[in-house]
């Protein structure tokens, strides 16, 4: 610093008279400067096996940025340096004014940049959404290392595909309204429905109605044995109950009556020679005019029961496809409901049912993968909301993957409520799975608005960073200024110190 240049009167060689203006507090200084470098580096996530990785992924980034700096100031130090010493300052006064300078253009608030907006985010995604940690060479959707210049892709996503069984409804199972042949027994096609159900494999589109007729049946559900699914269509299986002599058959044992059940539509049992009648075919269209998602369950040859299954919105639903259109994207529904649920179900969340780019009713995993594709082919940039265990394949296709775990069972509980240990309701729901650090997906739990909460977070996320770099780079020529202009030394100390931390406590938050 030129002011801390000049020669006391002391003599050549003596400290200035103003310590606050001299090279004794640059050792302290750099010891600040270092703990706050290591404090305002902490992501706030709770440390696992890939903790290590994310912090020398943030150094990486920071290091990036920094290089950029460093050149500019070591050439200022060293001029300062020079100049002090060609004017006639001794050297033990000169080469501290040229430390200052780099004290000045510490890189502390680069490091803080990063990691300060990636609590900011955690902070607002609370514990329904969480955003990967960015990873030098990998592509991630908030584009957190991207270009400076034009937005993310999260900030180009246009269309949100809502994928899947559950995305809109929750997993609660509802009401299951059986409507039985003449003279067959309504609890017992329940009871069987229940069983072939279960045995659809896992991610299957069949487990929402495997749910709901397994919360209808009064009592065990019996075992499946040889379950065949065909998705979109219908399973299959063999059920066997033992089923106990009656009041009058004194003297009678228990026997084993096996049925060859099937569950699906009329198009899959006719696959199998099986006919709906007429009074069932008349019951399963006033089921579909209602808007409910229906299936027949036969068993030894003949179609026995029509069981109508609720396909309600959840509470939520609405708002969140409103969030949705007003965070700038176009809700896109693909779900495995036959036209009539799929439309009903649309119109009560707010999509608009006549459209036939809004819903896309009648898509086993396969096809919504490929709906995905095909908007993609159109030019549109896709985000796919969508549950892992049933739309792994339409995740995979998209521009960006939401993975959505939906609300829960008890749809009174609110998104993300877990059972307490006494059975009741924890106040406090699970908290969302963190991503793996650099990976290409968001987690979330519960719908839409959570969908909306997640895009948002992420775009604020991306241009809190570019924010942070900015202010740190002025934060920087400011301090070099500082030190040039002869500040004293814990002036200059300060300036990045200072602002490290205002960097580290600032952030977005969520919507309300």
């Amino acid at each position: 610093m030129l002011a801390v240049a000049a020669v006391s009167p002391a003599g050549p060689g003596a400290m200035p008279a103003d310590p606050l203006a001299g090279p004794v507090l640059l050792p302290g200084a750099a010891a600040v400067l270092t703990v706050v470098a290591a404090a305002v580096q902490h992501t706030g996530r709770p440390a696992d096996g890939d903790a290590d990785e994310v912090r020398a992924g943030l150094r990486t980034v920071a290091d990036r940025w920094s290089a950029l700096l460093t050149p500019p100031a070591a050439l200022a130090a060293v001029a300062v340096t020079a100049f002090a010493a060609g004017t006639g300052t001794p050297w033990p006064v000169a080469v501290p004014a040229g430390i200052a300078v780099l004290v000045g253009a510490c890189p502390v608030p680069l490091l803080a940049a990063l990691p300060a907006a990636l609590r900011a985010a955690d902070r607002a995604g609370g514990d329904t959404v969480r955003l990967p940690s960015p990873l030098p060479g990998r592509r991630e959707p908030v584009g957190w290392t991207g270009p400076a210049g034009g937005p993310g892709l999260v900030g180009r996503v246009d269309t949100v595909a809502l994928a899947g069984p559950d995305v809109l409804t929750g997993t609660g199972p509802g009401t299951v309204t059986v409507h039985a042949g003449r003279g067959e027994d309504s609890a017992l096609a329940l009871r069987l429905a229940a069983s072939v159900a279960a045995g659809a494999r896992p991610g299957s589109d069949l487990r929402v109605a495997a749910r709901a007729l397994a919360g209808a049946v009064d009592g065990p559900v019996p075992d499946v044995a040889e379950a065949d699914e065909q998705p979109g269509l219908g399973v299959s299986g063999l059920v066997a109950e033992l089923r106990e002599p009656g009041p009058g058959d004194a003297g009678a044992t228990a026997t084993v009556v096996a049925h060859a059940v099937l569950l699906g539509g009329p198009d899959w049992l006719a696959e199998h020679g099986i006919r709906v009648p007429p009074p069932l075919s008349v019951e399963r269209e006033r089921a579909v005019a209602e808007g409910r998602a229906v299936l027949v369950v036969a068993w030894d040859g003949c179609a026995r029961a029509v069981l109508a299954l609720p396909r309600a919105p959840h509470p939520a639903a609405r708002p969140g496809v409103a969030d949705l259109a007003a965070a700038g994207v176009a809700p896109v529904l693909l779900t495995p409901d036959d036209d009539g649920a799929a439309r009903a179900l649309a119109a009560a969340s707010g999509l608009d049912p006549a459209d036939p780019d809004a819903v896309r009713p009648g898509l086993d995993a396969a096809a919504r993968a490929a709906a995905v594709a095909g908007l993609r082919v159109r030019g549109r940039t896709v985000a796919v909301a969508a549950d892992p265990a049933t739309d792994g394949a339409a995740l995979a296709a998209a521009d960006l993957a939401v993975e959505l775990v939906p609300w829960p069972t008890d749809d009174e509980a609110g998104p993300g409520s877990a059972d307490g240990p006494d059975g009741g309701r924890d106040a406090r729901p699970d908290p969302v799975v963190v991503p793996a650090p650099g990976s290409e997906r968001i987690c979330a739990r519960g719908g839409p608005a959570e969908v909306a909460a997640a895009l948002l977070i992420a775009r604020r996320a991306r241009a809190q960073v570019r924010a942070n770099v900015r202010a740190a780079v002025v934060l920087a020529v400011a301090g070099v200024v500082l030190a040039v202009l002869g500040t004293p030394a814990v002036v200059v100390a300060a300036v990045p110190v200072l602002g490290a931390l205002g960097l580290a406590a600032r952030g977005p938050r969520r919507r309300s």
